[in-house]
């Protein structure tokens, strides 16, 4: 394995370590899920959920579940009056 290599992959094991893996992730995909595609609310809704079991982020991981959850419900409310 490179040396660069190497490197990303210490740099996603320490930012997974401190939770902010899941915060970029799931904000990413919570704005993806309301604007573009609204599979991403699942992946918000799961990095929520981990983000709120390993770092017990409440607010941050409420707002980044709902987020994704809204955007995915949303999808699924228009393809069924559709």
């Amino acid at each position: 394995m490179s040396e660069s290599q190497r490197s990303l992959r210490n740099t996603v094991q320490a930012w997974n370590q401190e939770g902010r893996l899941y915060v970029v992730v799931g904000v990413i995909a919570a704005i993806l899920s309301l604007v573009f595609i609204p599979l991403f609310g699942l992946l918000a809704v799961y990095c929520g959920y981990k983000l709120y079991d390993t770092q017990q982020k409440t607010v941050l991981s409420i707002l980044m579940a709902g987020l994704g959850g809204f955007g995915f419900l949303l999808w699924v409310y228009f393809l069924i009056t559709v």
